[in-house]
């Protein structure tokens, strides 16, 4: 009976959810060639196709795509029994590294951190900055150990395996119009069809974007992209200065200097969720086991401060 080499598993995986063997390598440091090799050695090994070479990227076949699945459940129980060993002294310590979205992120999480910082001195944690729509990967790859993700209403989202999802707090999706645009003095909610001349900002690949595509749709019409920036800030200022309208998270900050003004919408009422995620494998991890409730606390905290 051959026994396979999770170092060998843990390749596949990873073209998996890279999408390319170059990808790939590039994300472990290795050449193409070493990892091309390993995984025809896997193959050998198992007696089955697991990449499939048809095209110029090369995804999974079914039987890959089987085996990342026991490989996600293998991984997952081995990190669950790491922590529960490092668990046995009572003590918080190591590198906790957590993925903060830019703008509302670290309201929400730098409270938390400082006082689990002040709480367990021996515990080094790291900040590093995310693109909302990657921050489940990246920790599902193990290169972070919690991030902030948000999820919309409205769009589908596909099941990440592996991660433990616990959503913190939610917010109101509103439409950002320039102060001068004619509706901007309006007393009541309005209908997302009377901006359907206007010009829009969005991103589609994103998940605010993919709402914003799914909602106007359901209005009755295409909107008209002129920029397809996805940083908010960035949004803010081109809203502020005229050049089309945008729909923006109430917890995102206004941008200094940029007014803009916040339409509600009568016919649709989208919501954002903000979760915290990390791998069900660290759930029992001194570091990760110290992280939920500090930040739930400080979630309580900012649903509150924002309700009042």
């Amino acid at each position: 009976m051959t026994v396979l080499d999770i170092r060998k598993l843990v390749l596949l995986r990873e073209v998996g959810a890279r999408g390319s063997i170059a990808a790939a390598a590039q994300a472990l440091n290795y050449t193409r060639s070493a990892v091309s090799q390993q995984l025809s050695a896997l193959e050998s090994e198992t007696g089955t196709a697991l990449l499939d070479r048809g095209s110029k990227r090369a995804g999974l076949t079914p039987a890959g795509r089987m085996l990342v699945t026991h490989t996600e459940r293998v991984l997952a129980q081995l990190e669950e029994a790491e922590a529960q060993l490092v668990a046995r002294d009572g003590k918080v310590t190591g590198e906790l590294r957590v993925g903060v979205p830019l703008h509302e992120g670290p309201a929400l999480l730098v409270p938390a951190l400082n006082r689990l910082r002040k709480s367990h001195p021996e515990l080094r944690i790291t900040l590093h900055g995310v693109h909302p729509d990657e921050g489940r990967q990246t920790v599902r790859l193990g290169r972070l150990d919690a991030v902030l993700a948000s999820g919309y209403s409205h769009v589908p989202e596909p099941r990440v395996p592996g991660l433990y999802e616990e959503e913190l707090i939610s917010d109101r999706i509103r439409l950002a119009i320039a102060p001068d645009h004619p509706l901007a003095q309006a007393e009541e909610p309005r209908t997302l069809a009377e901006f359907a001349e206007q010009p829009w900002l969005l991103d589609r690949t994103s998940g605010l974007g993919q709402l914003a595509l799914h909602v106007c749709a359901g209005a009755g019409f295409v909107p008209d992209i002129v920029s397809d920036i996805g940083d908010m800030q960035a949004v803010f200022g081109l809203v502020s200065l005229g050049w089309g309208v945008a729909l923006v998270p109430d917890l995102v900050p206004d941008r200094p200097g940029h007014p803009v003004t916040r339409i509600p919408l009568k016919d649709i009422r989208p919501i954002r969720r903000i979760t915290l995620v990390v791998r069900k494998g660290t759930l029992t991890s001194p570091p990760v086991a110290a992280l939920l409730p500090a930040v739930r606390e400080a979630a309580d905290g900012l649903r509150r401060a924002t309700a009042d």
